[in-house]
């Protein structure tokens, strides 16, 4: 639902929240490994410069991009959407 970037002079963090942590993460960690060797690559980080986390959304009801998500595959899978 949202990224977070932090940079120091050492490295770049970057914080994907997400209401879903388990589909940022992957098997063993492999996506997210996948996801950092392609910022790397796109944005010319050096080796080991750039670092991803994913952070799971403490309060859905707070966010509204899990709410729209939420709304969004209630409609699509053809659910009561005021449940």
């Amino acid at each position: 639902s949202g990224v977070e970037v932090r940079v120091t002079p050492l490295r770049t963090e970057i914080i994907i929240r997400a209401t879903r942590t388990q589909n940022v993460l992957g098997e063993k960690g492999r996506r997210i490994r996948e996801l950092t060797s392609l910022v790397q690559k796109r944005f010319n980080f050096p080796e080991g410069n750039v670092e991803l986390y994913a952070e799971r959304v403490s309060n859905r009801a707070l966010s509204a991009v899990a709410q729209a998500e939420s709304l969004r595959f209630k409609l699509l899978g053809g659910l009561a959407v005021r449940r």
